[in-house]
């Protein structure tokens, strides 16, 4: 398999190719002004050079034809080897009266006295040479007697011109083509200099080293908001293995007492022979802890269950019609607590977008805790309210409150604020962890307003429907 060519390699072929183009371009298009120049130019010196030969013809008033001098003539055209004069005689025979200067051989059998040949101008090739042609007919005024003038320009100094430039041309293209290749190599090379920053980023990376990030300044635009990319998913990669780790020592703590529980009371019940009534306490003791196990388990496959799950099965739900529902489920256990259930009159209307299970959930898991945290004879309410761009939905309780210091933590897994408490009731530390992971994953929030003195109350808030 061919190894792929490197970026730098790539950007500076293509710039090569691009900049090779365009020196092509360049002298193509200079060569092409450069010839068009030369026809103007001899064009027009053609022109004027006949224009002055015919003034000078009529300044001297000669009587005939026979009375123009060659030498005079010569005298005109000196100075200029690329140029010679044919003049034809009044019967405009296909010989010339005479000829002036060297006509090239190529075109002497094309030239030829033409009665009633317009003035013009042209151009033609013979043989390789390239010849412009100007003509004017006149009459001398005393004998009235028409006469041609045929004005030749050799313009093979132009042709050799155009090739010494072409040559050269031709000659320089390869060391200009070498010295933009290099160039855009080297300026690419020096362009992508910082992505070396992201590879010794990205190579020294592991599960126990994420604390190197890149430094984004002097780098280039496009570069900043790729280094503020690879921080930030360095970051959150940071904290998940954090957070994995400490997930990971949580749990192993949390399935450490009820399996060494498990062990201690099966080694002491196998240790000697005992009744059956202390064979069956230890199986009941032994089953406490096993469902204890089995809630812990339960609990984290639901939360890699919110974790992992998406979005497109969310409808609309009515968080009033949910709370109601939940509250009627609550009834039997809040009174056997001895605590009221209130819902509050609040928005009727209130609808958000989720899964009808997890909200559920949600209710629930911080209705469980206010019964559990209310004191005898008080009242657990529930309330739903619109705020601006959120519905919110309040769980109080007239308990105690949470002091500060456990306020930050409450949403952690397997945090207790009452560790030997909530133990006792059952609580293993999940409840509001996946509160909090049900909010994230309906892109809302959880929040909690209370003091030491009470009341405590818990907010969910989720976004409205668009």
């Amino acid at each position: 398999m061919n190894k792929p060519l490197s970026l730098s390699l790539r950007i500076g072929l293509a710039v090569s190719i691009m900049g090779s183009a365009l020196v092509v371009l360049i002298f193509s298009q200079s060569w092409l002004a450069l010839r068009s120049q030369l026809e103007i130019i001899a064009e027009s010196k053609l022109e004027q050079k006949l224009e002055q030969i015919e003034h000078s013809i009529l300044e001297f008033s000669p009587a005939a034809i026979g009375d123009i001098s060659p030498h005079k003539m010569g005298d005109l055209i000196s100075g200029h080897p690329e140029l010679s004069l044919l003049v034809c005689g009044a019967d405009m025979s296909d010989s010339p009266e005479f000829t002036v200067g060297l006509v090239p051989r190529a075109i002497t059998n094309f030239i030829q006295c033409n009665k009633g040949r317009d003035h013009y101008t042209s151009s033609f090739n013979q043989d390789g040479v390239n010849i412009l042609i100007a003509n004017a007919s006149f009459r001398i005024p005393e004998s009235n007697e028409e006469i041609q003038l045929t004005l030749i320009s050799d313009r093979v100094e132009d042709i050799h011109l155009l090739a010494a430039y072409r040559n050269s041309t031709l000659m320089a293209l390869p060391i200009f083509l070498i010295i933009i290749g290099m160039g855009a190599w080297w300026i690419v090379k020096r362009g992508l200099a910082p992505l070396n920053t992201f590879r010794d980023l990205t190579s020294a990376v592991t599960t126990n080293e994420l604390k190197g990030r890149i430094k984004c300044q002097g780098l280039p635009s496009e570069l900043n908001k790729l280094a503020d990319s690879v921080n930030l998913m360095l970051e959150r990669l940071e904290n998940g293995v954090q957070q994995l780790s400490d997930f990971s020592d949580d749990l192993a703590h949390e399935l450490r007492s009820p399996i060494t529980n498990l062990m201690g009371k099966a080694q002491v019940a196998l240790s000697r022979d005992r009744t059956s009534s202390q064979y069956k306490e230890t199986l009941e003791s032994c089953v406490e802890e096993l469902e204890r196990v089995s809630r812990i388990v339960s609990d984290m496959l639901y939360l890699a269950q919110t974790t992992q799950s998406d979005t497109t099965g969310f409808d609309t739900q009515s968080l009033n019609k949910e709370a109601i529902h939940i509250v009627s489920l609550f009834i039997a256990i809040a009174e056997e607590k001895k605590v009221r259930l209130s819902v509050l009159d609040g928005d009727s209307d209130s609808f958000i977008v989720g899964d009808k299970l997890m909200i559920q959930r949600a209710i629930s898991n911080l209705l469980s805790n206010a019964i559990r945290h209310a004191p005898v004879d008080s009242t657990v309410s529930i309330k739903v309210r619109d705020r601006n761009n959120q519905v919110s939905l309040s769980v109080s309780n007239e308990g105690a409150g949470i002091s500060e210091q456990h306020v930050r933590n409450i949403f952690k897994r397997f945090y207790r604020v009452d560790s030997g408490r909530a133990r006792a009731e059952g609580g293993i530390g999940l409840g509001l962890a996946m509160v909090q992971s049900i909010m994230e994953l309906h892109q809302g929030s959880v929040t909690v307003d209370t003091s030491t003195s009470g009341p405590t109350v818990f907010h969910l808030w989720f976004p409205k429907p668009h």
